[in-house]
């Protein structure tokens, strides 16, 4: 088996493609055939297949066999490896220092106190990130459409967190299929979910003065396949 240090190179020759990144979009949301990559990027299957080659010897994806029913031949589909490693030059160990802060905060102010740091600190960041949108994009009522586009779309999209939307009508139902904290997270769920980005999602409600609440159906570090969010305002005219 290579060592990681060693697929570093052909990880970063392989993101250095756009029609590659596009397929681990893509691949993020769900395993899909040669077949089904190459209608949706609008590539031929050999092209596909070459994109899907070097990402694969680069430790991004893997190949696995689907069956449909009991009856017919297995169809291969690939997915995204969820263990691979964020690339950075040079090294760096934001991670590291993450988990080290929460447990110092933990055992420096105590369980209490520190659930009080971390809900105010996901609130105030909630808060701050609607507020900086409104500013960056002239937003001058939040919408469920502004909120799919200018949250959702743009800003988890830019973020790296992988967003799906779901629903857009009275509210807005979205998936996100990466977690920019998610080695933390599964080593501190109840911190990082349970009250970081649950605080964090207040501060986006109080930004939009509480018109909206929030529901959180499913989450990766429980186990979940992805997360998914509801975002419902509570009183919408069409």
């Amino acid at each position: 088996m290579e060592e990681k240090g060693s697929l570093e190179p052909q990880a970063y020759k392989a993101l250095a493609n756009k029609s590659r990144v596009e397929i681990l979009h893509l691949l993020y949301k769900r395993p899909m055939s040669v077949e089904e990559i190459a209608e949706e990027t609008n590539l031929q299957p050999i092209t596909v297949r070459h994109h899907l080659r070097i990402l694969e010897e680069a430790g991004l994806i893997t190949q696995k066999e689907h069956r449909i029913g009991k009856a017919g031949r297995p169809c291969v589909k690939y997915e995204i490896l969820k263990s691979f490693h964020p690339l950075s030059f040079p090294k760096r160990q934001y991670l590291t220092l993450l988990t080290f802060l929460v447990k110092i905060i933990n055992l420096s102010l105590g369980e209490k106190k520190a659930i009080e740091l971390f809900k105010k600190a996901g609130f105030e960041m909630g808060l701050n990130t609607l507020k900086k949108l409104e500013a960056k994009y002239d937003i001058k009522e939040w919408t469920p459409e502004t909120f799919k586009e200018f949250f959702v779309e743009k800003y988890l999209r830019e973020e790296g967190f992988e967003p799906e939307i779901i629903e857009v009508n009275k509210k807005v139902a979205y998936r996100l299929h990466n977690c920019v904290f998610f080695e933390l997270a599964l080593d501190k769920p109840e911190i990082i979910c349970d009250i970081f980005h649950e605080s964090f999602n207040k501060g986006v409600s109080s930004a939009l003065e509480n018109k909206v609440r929030f529901l959180r159906l499913k989450c990766l570090a429980h186990g979940d396949p992805y997360c998914e969010h509801v975002c419902e305002w509570i009183s919408y005219q069409q």
